[in-house]
């Protein structure tokens, strides 16, 4: 299988369940022999890792196949389940739901690693402060007898051919040799064909985040691929790719805020043209319709030529009146019409003087004007 179809796996949670325990098989305990071993969600190094192993970690084995032994996740692993399907009582939860599935994280991006029956009960995961923990409307658990993973065949040997509760310790609490003297064993060098399948992976990965971030800003989203840099960095088997998650994090994190600034400032934008649109609207609303002066005989107030008032501004005046000598009367606004029609036409007007502070003359705003013939004024 090439990494473009590992990583759609990946990424889709097209992870087929774990397998069951066969009916016919008899579960046994086995001890892990090697360093910082892998426990993955199913029986491929395509499954993503759900715990770190370490040398004489007891583990119950389920099932075998193709050289992966099946077993029971440990209770330091992580198990999380639908909040929606339990009810806290006492200090356990009970299982509300049917066939309720559980998880490696808290999200339903990978496929389940077993399902909990309606009315079982179930230990929560607490915190440092002893608190239950919860996260995205999932519940963290200790992972019951229905929750299992794969371990790789060649590092685990079997002690025993009973089922023994196993002795993998907390995350929170310390491991000590037995023997302070004794030297640590020698962590396990991953295989050739480990690191090729890693890298390939890591590499499909980076192409994945690059076309995602070519998208429009508001249709970036780096969550799962974050989280999937996030299981790089730490489960890694080669310290460069853990390294190059680690950098890509970082990038990630600074890539979405800078995102969410470009949301919000197109966001801004179109409250501000939405909010524009509806001004003008109401404007149009509230202006009282223009009634047409009527035609006919009337007694201007002023007469005079049309002209330039040599300016570039167009408020509070376009024009100006000139006497017949050409000597300013007034400037000129005509809100209803264009005055640049009417240049060195000999006009009366009836309208109101208004002043405007810093203009150099009063305005005329014209309610009328009409063209005069030559010696006419009214």
């Amino acid at each position: 299988m090439n990494a473009i179809k590992l990583l759609t796996l990946m990424i889709l949670a097209a992870f087929a369940l774990p397998m069951a325990a066969q009916e016919t098989f008899d579960a046994y305990t086995a001890k892990v022999t090697g360093d910082s071993v892998r426990l993955r969600s199913g029986p491929s190094t395509a499954h993503p890792p759900v715990h770190v192993l370490a040398d004489g970690d007891e583990l119950v084995v389920v099932g075998e196949k193709d050289g992966w032994a099946m077993v029971r996740l440990p209770a330091a692993a992580p198990c999380w389940l639908s909040a929606d399907f339990v009810k806290l009582e006492g200090k356990a939860y009970t299982v509300t739901g049917d066939n309720v599935n559980l998880r490696i994280s808290a999200d339903t991006k990978y496929f389940p690693v077993g399902q909990s029956k309606k009315g079982e009960t179930l230990t929560p995961v607490l915190d440092a402060e002893g608190k239950r923990i919860e996260e995205a409307g999932f519940v963290k658990v200790v992972p019951p007898a229905s929750a299992e993973g794969a371990v790789a065949m060649e590092f685990i040997t079997k002690v025993s051919d009973s089922v023994a509760e196993p002795t993998v310790k907390a995350d929170t609490e310390e491991k000590t040799d037995a023997k302070t003297d004794a030297k640590p064993e020698p962590k396990r060098e991953p295989t050739k064909a480990e690191l090729e399948d890693e890298r390939k992976t890591f590499a499909e990965l980076e192409r994945m985040l690059d076309d995602e971030i070519r998208k429009p800003a508001p249709d970036v989203n780096l969550t799962g691929i974050r989280k999937m840099f996030e299981q790089f960095h730490e489960f890694a088997l080669d310290k460069t790719v853990s390294e190059k998650a680690a950098s890509y994090i970082k990038k990630i994190d600074l890539t979405v805020q800078v995102i969410e600034a470009e949301k919000a400032r197109l966001a801004k934008e179109e409250a501000d043209r939405t909010a524009e649109i509806e001004r003008i609207r109401k404007e149009a609303l509230e202006k009282p319709k223009e009634v047409e002066t009527p035609k006919g005989p009337v007694e201007y107030l002023w007469t005079g030529t049309v002209g330039s008032h040599g300016k570039t501004a167009k408020t509070p005046a376009s024009h100006r009146l000139f006497d017949a000598d050409g000597k300013i009367i007034h400037d000129l606004r005509w809100d209803k019409g264009d005055l640049a029609k009417l240049m060195g036409n000999n006009v009366g007007i009836v309208g109101k003087v208004k002043k405007y502070d810093g203009w150099p003359h009063e305005v005329i705003i014209i309610e009328r004007i009409d063209i005069l013939e030559d010696g006419e004024s009214k």
